[in-house]
């Protein structure tokens, strides 16, 4: 394929599209017309049916097919007879309307389905050794309550990216029950580090798990104790460990992995992973590193303005790091106390605020009072942002 011009697609009519592809683009983006079309290689008619082997005369120029990746928002499902004679590495698909699929057959390396409030069914593919072919992952996002998995015997390597709640006081997020699935083996979980937490203990349905990788805030980590198989465990981007159970808790544990997490905890972790070392423990990677407070999460992760309009955001945002640099150093309630006014003061100012910002300003104090040294409960703070805000 000759990067230097253009080329003409025939995806849903002769030369339907017409795109330019930069060198070392492996990739093909489709949005559904009315999508910003800056953020796609094309858009596609919402309802049009999509002609897949549009494809298949262009290679890369090592010869294997291009695209090897493709980002898909729309309702047609004809990639997926079409991977039955055309290997893909990696799809993500987010369909809007309800639909129900069969992955038997197909030739899909790993698959990322999305689900915005509609039901998808997913029947795996049934593992077979003889197969040349297998999925290798499948990674679900979104709604995770939306999806029903079918599955008589398939492994694949399982990534849920569920949407939790901005607000880490609610109650922990569990995962919906996947019946189908409680045979796998390896399960990455990502939630948000200042969101709300995932509660460890919907884990356990999945008892024959022997790798386990989990991203943010987490609740009940006691819980994981009782996943006596796992062999191989990282805990990434978490503000709170507190009750993590003990390296040696897994008689089978070769590799441990502590990345950006409690720094509290993590220095237990960090001496218990070299008690096990000296002991001769038969053990892979393993690495507890960058040990983290909870002012650097809030300041990394917890600035809630991100969405407001751009002067504002700048604003709020430099009121807020103000904010938390004076509770990080303050001694008495009524330092943090007047950190917190001065915040609020400086929104005050800002034009359009409404029930939205309001919300995310309340996020942002209980953020603060929850890196301030001196105990705050959140009841007085609310107090206080009552008593000073006219928004």
């Amino acid at each position: 394929m000759n990067r230097e011009n253009p080329i003409h697609l025939s995806l849903t009519s002769t030369n339907s599209h017409t795109v330019k592809i930069e060198a070392g683009q492996g990739s093909f983006s489709i949005g559904e017309a009315g999508m910003d079309k800056k953020k796609f290689d094309v858009l596609v008619e919402k309802e049009l049916a999509i002609n897949w082997n549009a494809f298949d005369a262009y290679t890369t120029p090592a010869g294997s097919h291009w695209p090897r990746f493709f980002y898909y928002y729309g309702n047609d499902i004809g990639f997926l007879e079409w991977s039955q004679n055309r290997v893909i590495e990696d799809f993500f698909w987010q369909p809007s309307n309800p639909v129900s699929i069969d992955l038997n057959a197909t030739q899909i390396g790993h698959l990322s389905v999305r689900s915005n409030t509609i039901p998808i069914t997913i029947t795996l593919p049934v593992r077979d050794d003889n197969k040349p072919f297998v999925l290798k992952s499948l990674n679900l996002s979104g709604d995770l309550e939306n999806f029903e998995i079918l599955s008589k015997n398939a492994n694949p390597h399982i990534r849920f990216s569920p949407d939790v709640k901005r607000d880490r006081t609610v109650l922990p997020y569990r995962l919906p029950v996947f019946k189908a699935l409680e045979k796998i083996t390896w399960l990455d979980v990502v939630v948000e580090p200042l969101g709300q937490p995932l509660d460890c203990e919907c884990l356990l349905q999945f008892p024959n798990l022997q790798g386990l990788n989990l991203t943010g805030n987490l609740s009940n980590v006691v819980s994981l104790k009782r996943l006596e198989k796992l062999e191989s465990l990282a805990i990434r981007y978490a503000p709170n460990l507190e009750s993590f159970p003990s390296l040696n808790t897994w008689g089978n544990l070769r590799s441990f992995i502590g990345w950006n997490i409690d720094e509290i905890t993590g220095k237990r972790l960090k001496t218990e992973l070299k008690d096990l070392v000296k002991s001769g423990k038969d053990l892979e990677y393993c690495s507890v590193s960058k040990l983290r407070s909870s002012v650097w999460f809030t300041t990394e992760y917890g600035i809630p303005f991100t969405n407001w309009e751009s002067k504002s955001a700048k604003i709020a945002t430099k009121a807020y790091k103000t904010a938390l640099q004076k509770i990080a150093k303050g001694k008495t309630e009524n330092e943090v106390k007047q950190a917190l006014v001065e915040l609020i003061e400086t929104i005050n100012k800002l034009p359009n605020i409404e029930t939205v910002e309001r919300e995310d300003t309340g996020i942002a104090i209980q953020q603060l009072i929850e890196a301030s040294p001196v105990k705050i409960q959140q009841e007085t703070a609310n107090n206080w942002f009552d008593e000073v805000r006219d928004f």
